[in-house]
């Protein structure tokens, strides 16, 4: 994971944000109702930021995984084996998980990570197109071998254009960034042995991840530095210097340019510090996800006892616009949260007695009510999740 503390705001979900703005237009040249085409990955990256109903509405019909057989008709006669269907961690975008016929005349827009696997169920569906016409967006720099193959196996010419969206990371605050990479440690053991090979796919994720939110906020380090007694902290310290400073991408500007001074980038390795795990947090966020488990922004109540059935898996989310409530006390201490839960209910209770059915005397009066319904179950909702957990 990644931190920032710059003055100037570095902002992970504001980047990811923006990008999704340009995304469900076709960055412009796609207008009219269409299709949304992503991967796992992608998947949980739009999850983090946007709810089904803010994509839905924006002239997206429907939400699909590429590479799910249930949702893409191309892929059934191919062994289940040979995708990966269905991420098991879970998210918030409710998917559509079989693609209607009567879609030929829409437009795809696809957000995938630029992989070798990708790229071959792109061609796969290029051969067989179901769509009038794909626009492609990759999460991160798309290698000009696969750039090449794809502009090769489009021969109904259906592809309008390729872009690169630098996403390829989850952001869980505004300064707190995830690959949400599993099992880590043993690639780290193997740094520098033979079997270090046995771990390639697993690096490269979290050297492009990296390289990502680099490009998505547009800055180059003015230094790496690496703990001295990691060798993949010095393998990947070296992979990123070489990249930034060898490729054109990332010369937009050195450092964090304005008061803040230069960005240095720091990359260290947990095997050094395997204490601060064993510590228990004292803040909201802190201890939902040490004691409940917080998952791409959701937390799992399922068995919980006197829960509604509509609170077993909540969103935690410290994107704009989605729990305000979160988003101002996600680092208060558990004395602090308790006071703020309780002044939440008091106030909610205050506005539903205020806006009761019983005080509806005149036509003024209901129209008012129906104009404040919605915010006040949203409210209610908010209200229930937080004191639930």
């Amino acid at each position: 994971k990644a931190r920032t503390t710059m003055e100037d705001q570095l902002d992970g979900i504001s980047c990811i944000r923006g990008y999704i703005d340009r995304l469900v237009t076709g960055d412009n040249r796609c207008h009219g109702m269409k299709v949304l085409l992503l991967d796992g990955t992608t998947t949980q990256i739009l999850s983090c930021v946007a709810t089904q109903s803010e994509i839905l509405s924006r002239e997206v019909y429907l939400v699909s995984r590429l590479d799910d057989p249930r949702g893409n008709p191309n892929l059934k006669q191919q062994s289940p084996t040979a995708t990966n269907p269905r991420s098991t961690i879970s998210h918030s975008l409710s998917l559509q998980e079989e693609t209607p016929t009567h879609v030929s005349h829409m437009k795809a827009v696809c957000f995938l990570r630029p992989t070798d696997t990708n790229i071959g169920l792109l061609v796969h569906e290029l051969s067989h197109p179901r769509f009038a016409e794909y626009h492609l967006f990759f999460s991160g720099i798309l290698p000009s071998s696969l750039l090449h193959l794809l502009a090769e196996n489009d021969p109904h010419e259906k592809v309008r254009q390729v872009q690169e969206f630098y996403a390829d990371f989850l952001p869980i605050n505004p300064d707190l960034f995830s690959l949400n990479c599993r099992k880590t440690l043993p690639m780290t053991c193997a740094a520098g042995t033979a079997w270090a090979r046995d771990h390639n796919p697993l690096y490269e994720r979290n050297l492009m991840g990296l390289q990502s939110m680099l490009l998505a906020m547009k800055r180059q380090p003015y230094c790496v530095r690496y703990q001295k007694s990691s060798k993949m902290a010095r393998q990947l310290a070296v992979d990123i210097q070489e990249n930034t400073s060898s490729d054109q991408i990332f010369h937009f500007r050195r450092g964090s340019g304005g008061s803040a001074g230069n960005l240095s980038l720091l990359i260290l390795d947990r095997m050094d510090d395997p204490v601060t795990p064993l510590l228990s947090q004292w803040t909201y966020q802190a201890m939902v996800h040490e004691l409940l488990g917080l998952n791409n922004n959701r937390v799992s109540l399922r068995g919980v006892p006197n829960v509604a059935k509509d609170l077993e898996e909540v969103v935690l989310s410290s994107a704009p616009g989605q729990d305000s409530f979160f988003q101002t006390h996600r680092n208060s201490n558990f004395g602090e949260l308790g006071e703020a839960i309780q002044k939440l209910l008091q106030e909610y209770q205050a506005r539903s007695k205020e806006h009761s059915v019983t005080n509806l005397k005149s036509i003024e009066d209901m129209q008012n009510f129906m104009e404040k319904y919605p915010e006040l179950r949203s409210q209610s909702h908010a209200v229930s999740k937080h004191v639930a957990i």
